[in-house]
């Protein structure tokens, strides 16, 4: 009786000590894995190969890379193998050997890294040629913020003469938008330098001076976001 006594109590000091370990393993625990998300969302089994006679893609990239999702009923995943159709704005997740499709108004928002770099997508932005249900890259985040809106448009080609066999073609594109503080997201029509410093619209001389330093390329979604990353450096 008296090591279990003292068992408790060990117990007890561990959980008073300790409370976030305790608390993160609660957590973790609560996490869903992909065989719980297909189950509880209806998935629908996909093809993992796509047609022949297709041009471009549907996917942002096409291979699955591990990332983690946060549903709209509060669940979010264990990390798992996914990646982000454009298209039809929904994600597909590998399970077992198996590819499944959640589709996107399940979805708060995911991220995963690709090629060493991570990815973060989320809603809740509404702007010119975008809802607050779309989903939107955050680029870059702070007080200025880069986003960017994938979109894939899909095209389905009539057949060749003396041929049953229709090419159909995907076109991918992508939206950018600069937020600063509480305004709302302003589009930028193009990557140029006047349209990403206008709308900026702050610390314009020190930004000139790192462009030029560095050699930015306003055309360039990486060196835009150096920049912007560079700007809120000097807000803190």
């Amino acid at each position: 009786m008296k090591f279990t006594f003292t068992s408790i109590i060990a117990l007890l000091l561990l959980f008073i000590l300790n409370p976030e370990n305790v608390f993160s393993q609660v957590q973790n625990e609560a996490n869903i894995s992909s065989s719980d998300m297909r189950n509880m969302l209806d998935s629908n089994q996909i093809p993992l190969h796509r047609a022949t006679n297709v041009e471009g893609s549907p996917y942002m990239f096409d291979e699955f890379y591990e990332g983690v999702v946060e549903l709209t009923n509060g669940h979010t995943t264990q990390p798992l193998q996914i990646r982000y159709n454009t298209h039809e704005q929904s994600i597909d997740f590998m399970s077992g050997n198996l590819a499944f499709n959640v589709e996107g108004e399940n979805i708060e928002s995911f991220h995963f890294t690709a090629n060493g770099k991570e990815y973060t997508f989320i809603k809740g932005y509404d702007a010119s040629r975008l809802s607050e249900d779309d989903f939107v890259e955050v680029v870059v985040d702070g007080e200025v913020k880069f986003l960017a809106r994938h979109h894939t448009a899909f095209f389905e080609d009539s057949a060749s003469y003396g041929s049953a066999t229709k090419n159909n073609i995907y076109r991918s594109d992508v939206t950018y938008y600069v937020k600063v503080g509480d305004k709302s997201p302003e589009r930028l029509r193009s990557l140029n330098k006047r349209r990403v410093m206008n709308n900026i619209d702050r610390f314009e001389d020190e930004l000139e001076q790192y462009a030029d330093q560095n050699n930015i390329d306003f055309s360039d979604k990486e060196d835009v976001a150096r920049l912007i990353r560079y700007c809120n450096t000097l807000g803190e």
